[in-house]
């Protein structure tokens, strides 16, 4: 019994100067600010992504028909709820790329080089969107926590990050954008447009029997999680390969687990390409926006957890409900996966807004 203790508090002492030297070293870390200017270009190649996918959806007006022309910006339209994920990608030299395709700028080291998206939440401050004028912008990103969890040998690290996304002046100092927009209490928007936080989970690397053993249930019956009831609204969608790639070229993500089927399954040990995480928030953000379209209610905010991958090729449903019966309100939105599973989980938070607010003033 003595033996049995000391070990277990020598892995506990393991783990926890693991996370204390984690935490330390990722959260001093200065990210390099991201630049971007903000043109329709980006969002509108999204749009055409996601055209045949969203077409049949319920619809209340034209204003969310989706366009094949590129809008101008004498006539600037309003970036949609969750198309920021298309701009301020990582800016990073082949050189600062992993082996997998994944960049530095949040990977904890060695031996924890399998990331995956685990979730996250957005604020959006001015719900009517973002004018897409072409004006610069930058995005501040900083790493606020970093959590290890699980026993030594097996853990797991999560990386928590804030984004924080605001217009600024050519030529404004790096120093001064960085002061106007980053806010030390996390709920404050201050200056910025919009607000995002994501969670990341690394893991260890996969040893080749334990690969081959998750191959070999892959066909078998898992575990399904039991989704929410009686959905208001439901649509099915089937993300393919052409659509992975495409989002993966319009936020520079050259990950392997979303392009390359024999890595991700000889390697990963995941039965085929998985459906990338800010995709299924587009889709989730995407599916109720175009449900609550022509009804002067704007998306505020989400919060979202990816329980369990999407994969290529393989049917899911998004579906969503309020929770009050109000439109403005509260909604449960989730993913069911092809075995009618919950995959991925969020509340939004809407509410009716004034359609003529204006943004992308520099305070």
């Amino acid at each position: 019994m003595f033996s049995a203790k000391c070990g277990l508090l020598v892995l506990s002492r393991a783990s926890s100067s693991l996370s204390k030297q984690l935490h330390h070293e990722l959260t001093s870390r200065t990210i390099p600010l991201s630049y971007d200017y903000l043109y329709p270009q980006q969002s509108h190649l999204l749009d055409l992504t996601l055209l045949e996918s969203l077409e049949n959806l319920v619809d209340c007006s034209n204003e969310s028909k989706l366009s094949t022309t590129l809008p101008s910006i004498k006539n600037p339209p309003r970036m949609q709820v969750g198309h920021h994920l298309v701009y301020f990608p990582p800016q990073v030299a082949l050189s600062q790329l992993l082996p997998d395709g994944t960049d530095t700028l949040h990977f904890p080291g060695s031996p924890f080089n399998s990331r995956l998206w685990a979730g996250g939440r957005v604020k959006f401050p001015f719900p009517t969107g973002i004018l897409l004028d072409g004006r610069r912008a930058a995005c501040l990103e900083t790493i606020q926590d970093v959590i290890v969890r699980g026993r030594t040998g097996e853990e797991k690290v999560i990386v928590k990050i804030e984004r924080r996304m605001g217009t600024v002046e050519e030529g404004e100092e790096e120093i001064d954008i960085r002061q106007r927009l980053l806010r030390d209490d996390e709920e404050q928007t201050g200056n910025a447009l919009i607000v995002e936080n994501r969670d990341l989970v690394f893991l260890r690397n996969k040893t080749e029997d334990l690969v081959n053993h998750e191959n070999d249930r892959l066909d078998r019956t898992t575990r399904i999680l039991k989704p929410p009831s009686n959905a208001e609204f439901r649509h099915k969608i089937k993300a393919s390969k052409a659509m992975l790639f495409r989002f993966s070229a319009l936020t520079f993500n050259a990950h392997s687990i979303h392009l390359d089927r024999a890595y991700t399954q000889g390697v990963e040990g995941h039965r085929d390409l998985l459906v990338h995480g800010p995709l299924t928030l587009v889709l989730l953000l995407s599916t109720l926006r175009r449900y609550l379209a022509g009804l002067e209610i704007a998306i505020q905010g989400i919060e979202y957890r990816n329980l369990t991958p999407l994969f290529v090729d393989e049917n899911f449903a998004v579906c969503g409900k309020p929770k009050s019966g109000a439109l403005a309100g509260t909604w449960d939105v989730w993913i069911e996966n092809m075995s009618g599973g919950l995959a991925v989980r969020a509340t939004v938070h809407t509410a009716l807004v004034e359609p003529d607010k204006t943004v992308n003033t520099i305070p």
